[in-house]
Parts: structure tokens; sequence; C-alpha cells
């Protein structure tokens, strides 16, 4: 268990100016390669990332690197209310540290019993090597929010950075990223993560970023950097995982393992279908890499179609992010493989956010939409029962949108009642009506004795 303490006032550090912090904050300050190699050759902390190992709402798990020469690393944090251009006061979570490669350490903090909704500023590190102060704002139970999915990276990292830049520019309101696998082309060489994270860390280390694994980065480097929920099947935990966020339930998982030939094939199924159907939230979610609906077909779109879509189907998912063949595209509404109306199928959405691109492919009746030989990212707006996918090109342009919306869960304004007798008061009114009037002024409302339409009415045993 990790715990929090009070900083005492002689652990005070210097740090940056609070008008210059909310300046590099708001503006998202452009990638400097340079500084983060600075930094790896310092000892100072770099490659500082946010994710969720737990409650979005209350909690925040932040890792970074550091020299493997280092004893002990961690967290300082406070309400951003709180900050005065000081971690004095601040709370203090030790660093759990793990090999990462050679010269490197890894290092994970997790921060809890946080406030909802509410910003914190943070800096890791030791005495005499801290990083930079960031800032990140907890998790909304609200049905109203936005995130950002991209598919693969793998090649052209700087632009790609600047990209990012940009999205979070335009975007100063989203709550998290998903990314679809294969964010490096080697996932053995450590040159490419240091390019990745050195793009990645100046927007990640302010909301989380939740990614699944590609087939060219499920490598050593990748488990023993991210920091993922450990709630999916035993033996596969972080390879399989599922989080909550607002109103939507999205599950991630490794289509590296989900071969119907792997002999465990039915404990993998079976952990999804349990994780989906025992989720009460309104939208499900699903990201993985390789698409069971392609633009161009191979081997692994005939497995997941026989093999893993009826699950889905069964389940009630909406959409499902993939990535792999570097094109963007997305489906119609898809049910046993033929063409639906909007809301009884699922959309499959293609992403392809980095500089590696292939031509297009067949011209399957089910792609809705097509983009080849660009960079892109979908940014995805849930409004209670309205989900909007709008893609966009790295100059920000839009190239495609779609909304979908269900039905409410209620067709009638419903109130929370006491079911007590002695909970309202009645009086005849006119002849075959009355009035009963609920305590503390709920509603009023005439009832008949008849047959009436039934409404939803909550704690009514």
């Amino acid at each position: 268990m990790l715990l929090s303490k009070k900083i005492k006032p002689y652990f005070k550090m210097r740090a940056s100016s609070l008008a210059i912090f909310l300046l590099i904050f708001t503006l998202s300050a452009v990638v400097n390669p340079n500084m983060a190699m600075a930094n790896s050759q310092t000892g100072l902390p770099d490659q500082i990332m946010l994710s969720w190992t737990d409650d979005p709402v209350t909690t925040q798990t932040i890792v970074w690197r550091s020299s493997a020469d280092t004893k002990s690393e961690w967290v300082q944090y406070l309400s951003a209310a709180d900050y005065n251009d000081s971690f004095i006061g601040a709370l203090e979570v030790a660093a759990v540290k793990t090999e990462l490669y050679a010269g490197y350490s890894h290092c994970e903090g997790i921060l809890s019993e946080l406030s909802p909704d509410s910003e914190y500023i943070y800096r890791v590190g030791r005495e005499g090597a801290w990083s930079e102060p960031a800032s990140f704002t907890t998790g909304i139970s609200d049905d109203k929010f936005s995130f950002v999915y991209m598919g693969d990276v793998q090649k052209g990292y700087e632009n790609w950075g600047e990209m990012l830049q940009h999205i979070v520019a335009e975007n100063p309101s989203l709550k998290f990223g998903l990314l679809g696998g294969d964010l490096v082309d080697d996932g053995y060489n450590t040159d490419e993560w240091e390019l990745f994270f050195n793009a990645a860390s100046p927007v990640f280390n302010k909301i989380p970023l939740m990614p699944a694994v590609g087939n060219h980065d499920d490598t050593p480097i990748f488990w023993k950097f991210f920091a993922l929920p450990e709630n999916g099947p035993e033996g596969f935990k972080e390879e399989f995982y599922s989080f909550d966020y607002g109103n939507c339930h999205i599950a991630v998982l490794n289509s590296n393992k989900m071969g119907a030939a792997k002999p465990y094939y039915d404990k993998l199924k079976c952990w999804l279908q349990q994780d989906i159907e025992n989720s009460s939230q309104q939208w499900k979610l699903l990201m993985f890499h390789y698409p069971p609906y392609p633009v161009v077909d191979d081997g692994h779109s005939y497995n997941f179609q026989e093999s893993w879509v009826p699950l889905f189907e069964q389940c009630g998912v909406d959409i499902v992010f993939v990535g792999h063949q570097h094109v963007y595209m997305r489906t119609k509404p898809l049910r046993n493989g033929q063409v639906q109306a909007d809301g009884e199928g699922i959309v499959y959405v293609i992403g392809n956010s980095g500089s590696k691109f292939y031509p297009g492919g067949d011209n399957h009746d089910y792609i809705a939409h097509q983009e080849t030989n660009i960079s892109s990212y979908q940014i995805v707006t849930i409004n209670g029962n309205t989900f909007t996918l709008i893609a966009r090109n790295a100059d920000g342009q839009e190239t495609d949108s779609y909304t979908l919306s269900k039905p409410s869960p209620y067709n009638s304004q419903h109130n929370k009642i006491t079911p007590l007798w002695d909970a309202y008061n009645s009086e005849n009114i006119y002849s075959g009506a009355s009035v009963m009037t609920i305590n503390d002024i709920i509603f009023r409302m005439k009832y008949f004795c008849d047959t009436i339409k039934a409404y939803a009415v909550n704690n009514l045993n």
C-alpha cells in the first residue's frame, strides 16, 4: 500500500512560476526532444505519463522513467487551489521502482482519495531532481465529455507530437486518449520508444492515455512501462482490461492473443462476456488492434468475424476502435455480417495517426467512409444518449463525422419518491378524481381508478 504524507517546509523546492506553468498548460508547449534528451542524460525524471489503474473519478496513476541508480522517487501533489508556486504542504506518495531496461528504472505512483472533477498540480522525482510541475483533472461522473482516439503511430513521431499539440489546443476539455496499438515500429528498439515518449509526454502528462497493444509493440518495454487496470482474466491482466468513464464502459483487448486456436480462447471470451454484461453503462466500447472488418482482407479478419464478432453483438457493443491497416475507415452498422440501420449493429472505426500509410483496398459494401494517405485522429463526444465522432486530419480539417443516438432510458419524467404511507397527503377535489401531494413538494399529479401507462419510479419496492 502506498502512503501519503504532508511535505514539511524544509522539503521546499524551486518550481516554475505559476503564471509560466499555466501558460504552458494552456498552450501546450511544442515538443522539445533536446530537453527530453537532456533529462535522460542528467538523471532528471522524464517520459512522464498518466493512466488509470483504478477509478478515474478519485485516483490518478503516474508513471515515469528515472536513472537506475536512484534509490527512491516520489510524487508530490496538491490541489491547484492550494498551489502557490510551492509544494510546501503537499502530499507525497512513494513510487514503486522496477527495472525498465539498461540504465533506467520505471517508476509508478498511484494517487488515491482525490476529489472528483478537481484539478491537481504535481511533480515527480526526488530531492534535487524534480520534474517541472504539471497538472491533471480527476474524472467526472457526468454523461457529457470528450476523448480522442488514435490509431497506429509507428512512424513520424515528431509530426505526431505536433499533431497532439494541435489536438489539445483545439480540444482543451478532452478527458483522456485511447491509442489502438503499434505505438512504435520496432518494440525492442529503445530509441523508437524514446521518440514516442518525447512526443507523447507533453500531452499525456496532463490527460491519461489508455493504450491497446499492437503486433509491433508487444514487447517487454510496453508491458514494463504502461500501468493499466489489472481487472482482466488471470494470466492476462493489463493485456485485457476495462474501465468506466461517465456513462461509457470501455474494454481494451490484446488482439495478438485472440486466435480461436489458442488454448485460452474460451477463458478470454468468458471474461469479456462477463465484463460487458456486468456493466450497466449506457455506452459499450471496445478497442484492440486487428480490424474484424478490414479495408484489405487478411487472415486476422476472418478469425474475428467467426470467433469474436458474434459475442460483441450478443453483448450489445456499440462501437469498436481498431487500427493496423494504416488508413482511416468507418463501417456502416453491422450485424451478422450484414449492413443494418443505425443503432441496429456495431460500427467499426479504423484509425491511423502516424506517418505510415497503406493504399485503400477492396470496395466492401460495409465501408461508410474511407481516407488514405493521411494522419488523422477522432474526437468522440458523449452527450447522454448521443455519441458523436468527428475525424480530422493532421491540419485539423474535418474528414468524416458520425452521430448515433440511443433511445433515452426513460420516455417520461421520473421522480424519486419515498414509498411510505406518510409521505403524501390526499384530498378529493371533484367527482372521480383526487390529488395526491407528495411531501417535500416533489410534484402534484391526478390519479384515477383505471389502467394507465406506467412510468419509471425510483426506489419503489
